[in-house]
């Protein structure tokens, strides 16, 4: 479970992958600000791989903050994210991954019972708002990801990106929980870019200042409402390449990841498959209806996208793509 350390006990070291080989287990940071009254929360590494809300904290804390809130900073898969090589890991091979088991009350793993108490401890701080920090798995800008589109969610978003997925889908996430206040994950963007520690550390920076959510400006959102999420069949081998591999099933673009955000049009060719569509990749709605046929077609065993849309979260990284999805839809 998590050890509780109140900042100024900590002693930080010089860099942040030393302070992560220091953390034994998962961890919060509370910081006392200048209103003892009022909490905001900071959820980072839920993914042992997405390390940009992790670099976050730690230039933050070396700053010796003083926020106008309490401010509580929840970093949760230190053991996947210390597996050599660091940060390579989404989370523990053999374990389930963490964001995938909120909510899962009646469940009694390791990892369950881990999503349960950062609940219970975001539940108990009556919170103003909760962020949980990722990165995307693929090439792509920032975006952020929510169940609502409610004027402070859209306050939230606007100080790390603009844009924003606006989705139903039930996966087991952080943000898909009740914590009685804005509650939004912000993707800053691919794990292996500066520019993404750059972002979570400036909307970190802004967001323990500000008074409250009001001081905010309402700056415009493009929103991406109920997308649909794309993943492998039970059985389904798959690769990535620049060319069609007869000896797996579906054979992705290599370079798929460039597809993220940019409008993707009708009869773009996205990679080659050897079955039946249904058979291969499913692409749940909000009723968990599978509606594939409705997003691609096959043409001599070519995959080509049915209709204008948007692709996001689309990896190469065939772990992630096996255990997840393949990416994410959204109508254009």
């Amino acid at each position: 479970m998590y050890q509780i350390i109140n900042s100024q006990q900590l002693t930080l070291p010089d860099s942040a992958e030393d302070w992560l080989q220091q953390l034994s287990r998962p961890t919060i940071i509370e910081i006392t600000g200048s209103d003892k009254s009022r909490w905001r929360i900071f959820s980072v590494l839920i993914h042992g791989n997405e390390p940009s809300g992790f670099m976050a904290a730690f230039n933050y804390l070396k700053q010796n903050p003083q926020p106008y809130t309490n401010i509580a900073i929840c970093i949760s898969s230190i053991r996947a994210a210390k597996l050599k090589p660091r940060f390579s890991h989404r989370f523990v091979p053999g374990e389930f991954d963490l964001n995938r088991r909120f909510g899962r009350l009646d469940c009694r793993d390791q990892v369950s019972e881990l999503a349960r108490d950062l609940t219970d401890y975001l539940r108990s701080k009556n919170p103003e708002f909760v962020i949980d920090l990722h990165n995307t798995s693929g090439q792509g800008p920032a975006f952020s990801v929510s169940i609502s589109d409610h004027p402070s969610i859209r306050k939230l978003t606007a100080v790390f990106s603009d844009k924003m997925v606006l989705t139903q889908l039930i996966v087991g996430s952080l943000m898909e929980q009740n914590f009685n206040c804005p509650t939004v994950t912000i993707e800053c963007g691919y794990m292996q870019d500066p520019q993404a520690d750059k972002i979570a550390l400036t909307g970190l920076e802004r967001l323990t200042s500000i008074p409250s959510i009001d001081e905010l400006d309402e700056e415009p959102i493009s929103l991406f409402s109920h997308p649909l999420r794309v993943q492998v069949q039970p059985g389904t081998s798959v690769d990535y390449a620049a060319e069609y591999n007869p000896d797996v099933d579906i054979t992705l673009r290599k370079d798929i990841g460039q597809l993220n955000y940019n409008k993707t049009k009708a009869g773009t060719h996205i990679g080659w498959i050897n079955r039946k569509l249904e058979q291969s990749l499913s692409a749940n709605n909000e009723h968990n209806e599978n509606t594939i046929d409705s997003l691609f077609e096959v043409s001599n065993n070519q995959l080509l996208i049915k209709k204008d849309c948007y692709i996001f979260m689309a990896t190469s990284v065939l772990e992630i793509a096996l255990n997840d999805c393949l990416f994410y839809v959204a109508d254009a």
